[in-house]
Parts: structure tokens; sequence; C-alpha cells
């Protein structure tokens, strides 16, 4: 027989930041929910579903299944007051049925598409319509968002990763006598749920207490002008876009004086709940302990690779030409003066995908009880399917030592920068992957924001190995999520693939075919300009059986 409690939210340990993260969106539910990130296996369901059990019965705590149906998520017809009293009632839908609690969502980032937009509409103007047959109706929805994910199962869209008013990241604990000791506390819990549950009674009773006593005067904490412009400071310097951070910055920390029963807001208060706000929204946040340390390796805040001299055969200029020959090397394209947009020739299409790629038909439940109610047969009747997507658009940017050649770079930025200002951000989304060191890196995610990727575009930096494998495979990372038939991907290369196993043409070759098949429309544009060509992407483009083209081209 199942227990009727869930392992207590207070006998977690080791996970003090997540759960003050929890507890601050309980005192002020404006705050707008909580990410967790991190590794498998370190309780951030089993201590959501905790909180519940402490808030109890009269706080509505919904869980929201990646799996679960417009229906399920949105509402429906009630069927039985249909067919048996002749009357057209609604069924509450997960988001509404979550008004003035928690959503809670484990593994949010696998969430559909269509889901995820649904959740960012709800969560921005605090309910929706519900559109179903003959019923138009306006569903109130403000809840906190609780979302947990695994970095390693794909990326999160940076939309909804902006809703999410706190973030936090979890690690493994380290400690031998800390791992052991929750170990015991899991089989003591598993053996007698109950006994378990009340030797941490009185705390759980004390947590809600204090949280309760929070809200009541949560209005009351002062926030000194002091106090604003050092969260002003902060969203400044961590070059995080928009208000909403600093508003986040002031709420936190005035739930955070609530919840400790302190009359005002202090500096140290922002110090500790800066790191939640803006984490997850500063393009490269890092902590001030050791920020001059990441400072000095962050590749960003290097001088480009190619105009430094090859020194001692460092491998991060495998390819890089001497000095005097790039000066009087002229780079010579046919259209190089106008820097022409890539054609994308098969928006329409992806336009038109259907959404899900293997979406059911859906029953139309009107129709359906309309015509069993005239004939006395039932007969099932489908809603005509529905055609929505969003057209993805994916540069694969080689950013490696071997493209050095300044006026090179610097054409193909003009022709991802023309091809994204041609194409409006409602109806492309954009996103950028390039090579870093002897790996890749995600440098931009699919984005909206135009001044967004044109800014990421404009700072690449070359230098470092090519590992075209490693790239392949954050395309992969970028898509996971997605259905592929709405993405093209274009990917800018010499094909002087030169590291990431013994064979790292082929393992590129490998990881392609694996992972990106499924990509329905995918070009190589060949960089190569030189005096010797070698003819490696040529080459790459035929094994992969992919379009193929010149920078010349365009």
């Amino acid at each position: 027989m199942q227990s009727k409690y869930t392992y207590p939210f207070t006998a977690i340990l080791d996970q003090e930041d997540l759960k003050l993260c929890l507890v601050l969106n309980l005192v002020d539910p404006s705050i707008g929910g909580v990410l967790a990130t991190g590794d498998k296996g370190t309780a951030k369901t089993t201590m959501v579903r905790g909180l519940s059990q402490l808030m109890g019965d009269d706080f509505p705590f919904v869980n929201l299944p990646i799996g679960a149906t417009e229906d399920r998520v949105l509402g429906s017809i009630n069927l039985e007051a249909l067919i048996n009293q002749k009357t057209t009632m609604v069924d509450k839908g997960l988001l509404a049925q979550a008004h003035q609690g928690f959503l809670y969502i484990d593994e949010v980032n696998l969430l559909n598409d269509y889901l995820m937009d649904v959740l960012l509409d709800a969560s921005a103007t605090g309910g929706y319509h519900l559109e179903r047959e003959s019923i138009s109706q306006w569903m109130d929805s403000r809840f906190c968002l609780v979302g947990t994910m695994n970095p390693e199962e794909g990326a999160l869209r940076p939309q909804l990763l902006d809703r999410f008013g706190l973030s936090v990241h979890i690690t493994t604990p380290k400690e031998i006598k800390i791992r052991t000791k929750i170990a015991m506390q899991r089989l003591n819990f598993d053996s007698d749920p109950e006994a378990f549950y009340q030797k941490f009674e009185k705390e759980e009773r004390t947590i809600k207490t204090q949280v309760l006593l929070a809200k009541e005067r949560l209005h009351k904490v002062t926030i000194s002008e002091t106090i604003q412009e050092q969260c002003a400071e902060l969203t400044i310097a961590n070059q995080v876009e928009g208000m909403r951070a600093d508003i986040l910055l002031l709420k936190t920390a005035r739930a955070y004086a609530a919840y400790y029963n302190k009359e005002q807001v202090t500096a140290e208060m922002v110090t500790v709940i800066a790191p939640f706000v803006l984490q997850h929204r500063a393009k490269e946040y890092t902590p001030p302990s050791n920020q001059d340390q990441e400072q000095s390796s962050d590749p960003e805040n290097q001088e480009p690779k190619e105009e430094t001299a090859p020194q001692n055969g460092q491998s991060n200029t495998t390819y890089q030409l001497p000095k005097t020959v790039r000066q009087g090397l002229k780079f010579t394209a046919s259209k190089a003066t106008k820097k022409q947009e890539i054609p994308l020739d098969t928006l329409q299409k992806l336009y038109q995908v259907s959404y899900p790629a293997q979406r059911q038909p859906e029953i139309s439940v009107l129709q359906s009880v309309k015509n069993y109610l005239s004939t006395n047969k039932f007969r099932t009747i489908y809603k005509q399917a529905t055609k929505k997507a969003v057209a993805r658009i994916v540069f694969l940017v080689d950013t490696s030592a071997s493209m050095a050649i300044e006026q090179q770079m610097g054409y193909i930025k003009g022709i991802i920068e023309k091809t994204i200002t041609s194409c409006p951000m409602q109806k492309v989304q954009y996103a950028i992957v390039g090579l870093q060191d002897t790996t890749a890196k995600v440098f931009q995610e699919f984005t909206t924001s135009t001044p967004q990727i044109l800014s990421v575009n404009y700072q690449l930096k070359t230098g470092g190995k090519t590992n075209l494998g490693a790239a392949f495979f954050k395309v992969y990372e970028v898509l996971r999520s997605m259905n592929m038939q709405t993405v093209q991907l274009f990917v800018f290369t010499d094909g002087k693939i030169n590291t990431g196993t013994e064979n790292p043409f082929q393992y590129a070759v490998t990881t392609y075919k694996k992972y990106l098949a499924k990509i329905p429309k995918a070009t190589i544009v060949d960089t190569e300009n030189g005096f010797v060509r070698l003819g490696k992407a040529q080459q790459l483009a035929k094994q992969l059986r992919l379009g193929y083209s010149t920078i010349s081209d365009f």
C-alpha cells in the first residue's frame, strides 16, 4: 500500500540554495518560480513534492507531465454533462488548476514547443482563452512555474528560460559523511514513511509558519535608494537585457528580508540572492569571487587570434598564415561587396510542417457527440489537422584558426547578417553554433531578438582547432526537443577537420549521420580560400549527401 507521505522537505540535505529559492517564491509568488538544473539523482523532484506536502492541501500544486495533451493542459468539454444534461460545461485544465499556486514541470526542457508557447502566454498575461468548439472562455492562470531539468538532455528555449524568476544549479554532494547520511535517511523513509515524517513534522510546521508570517510582513520591508542602485549596477555589469532582472532582484531581496523577519533589505541580502536572478539571464555570469580568473580564460575577452603570429607551434594556430602572407593575400569573391543573403528556399515548407511531427488526429468532441445524439450511433469525428510551425535556421560557423583571414570571416558575418535582416524574426528563429579551442559552443540559442543574434554574430572570433564532430553534436543539443522537420542548417567551413578523435574527419561524418540525419535541408558552404585548395568541404558534403555551395556563390 502506498504511503500518504512524501519525503519531507526539511529532511533534504545539502541543497540549501534550491530550498531557499522555493521558499522565497512561497513568500512572494510574483517572483515567478524556480528552474533547477543539474546532475541526475540530486533530489530536485523530491524537494518540490516535499514542498507541496509542507504547505498542505489548501495550496494549489499542479504537476504538468511533458506528455500531457492539449485538452489536459488547457481544458475540455465535460462529455457527461453534454450527453446526459444537454448542457455545455468546461473541465478546467492544468493551467487553470494551478491558479494562485505552483505549476511543476519535471524535465521542462523536453516539453514540446506548443505547450511552451502556451506557458509563455499564460505567464505573461495571467491567463488564457480556452477555445473549444462553440466555447470561448477566459481562464485565470497566475502561477509560479517550477521546473527541473538535466542540461545534458537538451537546452531550454531562451523565452521560457527568462520566465523563471530564479534559477539554481545543483551538483552531487562530494563529502562522504553527507552522502552516507542522505542514503541512510532514504532507506529509513522507505522502510517506515510515517515514522520518518513524524521526526521532521515540527520542522515542517515551523517553515510553514515562517512563510505565512513573511507573507504578511512582505510589503512592510523597506528598500533604500542605495540598495536600488546596487541592483541596477549588478544588472548593468552582467549585461542583462530588459528590466525584469532589476525588478526581480528587488522582489527576491525583499522576500528574503521578510522570511528572516528583517525590516529592511541590506547589501548582504542582495549579494546572497543575486546569483539566483542573474545566472540564467546574464550572457556570461560568474560569481564575483572567481570573476577575474574566468575573465582571463574567457575567449570573448581575448584578442582575436588571427591578429597574433604563431608562437612555438601552439595547437590553436595550426592553420595560421604568416603575417606577411596575410597582408598580401586579397580575398576575392565575385559578389564580395554585396554580401548577399542565403536563399532560404524552403521556408514555406517549414511553416507548413504539422506540429508536432507525429501528432495524432485530434477528436472533435462536440461534433462527435452531436452526431451521436442525432443518429444514435457513435462515430468518431476528427478535427482537421492544424499546421503550425516556426522555421528555424542554424548557422554552424567554423571559427577555427584555419579561418583566420580577417576578410574571409568578415564576409561570412556579412552573409549571416544580411540573411537575418532580410527575413523577419517573427517568421524565422536563428541560432549560431561555433568552434571553441578544441571543442564547440552554442553561441546563441534560438532567438527572436534580432539585435541579440546580430551582436553575437559580430563578436565571433577565430582560433583553435577544428572539431566539427563536436559542433554537430552541439547542433543536436540545440535541436534535441524540437521538430527537426522545421530546421535548415548551414555549415560554413573549409573542411579542414583536425581534432576530435584519431580520425576527426570520419568522426564528424559519423556524428552527423547519427544525430542530424533527419534535418531535411542542410548545406555545406565551402569557405576554403587560398593558393592551394584541398576540397575537404566538398568531400564532406558528398559523404553526408548534403547541399554544397562555395562562399563565392553568395
